[in-house]
């Protein structure tokens, strides 16, 4: 019978993020050893594990985590960075138990990708307000939308309010103004940095419930996500938006008003 090969220090580690579903993350752009929005995401890592673990987590131990993924590394990529607790134990979620952080390193989309033809589903993801690794339902009913010829899906509570989009947030413009749905959703990074820079230009900005029904009286519609900032809606079901690229110049240039902070 031949020897087994020794598994890798790591394996623990690895075994209990592939077994166990629990933990958070955040994605970020990483260019040049900078990232837009960074103090948010920190933030977001800190807040979210003390909800999942009961500890946060150390702002330098994840600036050097993210330092030693992309040494080396001379173009921008996507970073996500992972919260997991090898201590956690399923048969005791009530212990709280020190996280541990990874980073992984992926390839950015497009720079300038092609508007979204979304379809809306009955779905709301659990504890919206956290970002965990929970991902199934989500990433199920996308891939239902795409079965069904859309490139995405557009969740919808109950009650019929629009919430956010299966891994993005959304706004539409009612004239002038910026409409962000109020349903319960990730604060998505993205979408923080876009408000902000909008109110510093002065814009009209509201958060009010949003109704399925509504969305034909909507002149435009737009995605925010931490790695396409800004990206066209061209259909939400059967309602269709004309492009509108000044609008979305606009929302870009108010997302990159927040200078990259150094990692």
């Amino acid at each position: 019978m031949s020897a087994q090969p020794d598994l890798p220090n790591d394996s623990d580690r690895f075994r209990a993020m592939a077994l166990v579903n629990y933990g958070h993350f955040t994605s970020m752009r990483v260019a040049g050893g900078r990232v837009r929005g960074l103090a948010r995401h920190l933030e977001r890592l800190d807040r979210d594990a003390r909800v999942v673990f009961g500890r946060g987590l150390d702002e330098d131990r994840v600036r050097a985590a993210i330092r030693a993924a992309v040494a080396g590394v001379d173009r921008p990529v996507a970073a996500r960075v992972t919260a997991h607790a090898p201590g956690f134990d399923p048969r005791s979620p009530e212990s709280d138990v020190e996280p541990e952080v990874v980073v992984t390193l992926g390839e950015l989309p497009a720079a300038r990708p092609e508007p979204l033809r979304v379809r809306t589903a009955g779905y709301q993801r659990d504890l919206p307000q956290v970002k965990h690794v929970g991902t199934f339902g989500l990433f199920y009913q996308r891939r239902l939308a795409r079965a069904a010829g859309f490139d995405d899906v557009l969740f919808v509570t109950p009650d019929g309010q629009v919430s956010e989009g299966s891994t993005w947030n959304v706004c539409f413009l009612d004239g002038d103004t910026v409409v962000w749905p109020s349903a319960p959703a990730l604060p998505g990074i993205s979408m923080g940095l876009v408000q902000s820079g909008l109110l510093r230009l002065g814009a009209e900005v509201r958060v009010r419930p949003v109704l399925v029904e509504e969305l034909p009286g909507f002149r435009a519609a737009f995605a925010t996500n931490a790695l396409s900032p800004v990206r066209p809606i061209s259909h939400v079901d059967d309602t269709a938006y004309q492009p509108d690229d000044t609008a979305a110049a606009r929302l870009l240039r108010c997302h990159d008003l927040t200078a990259g902070e150094r990692v």
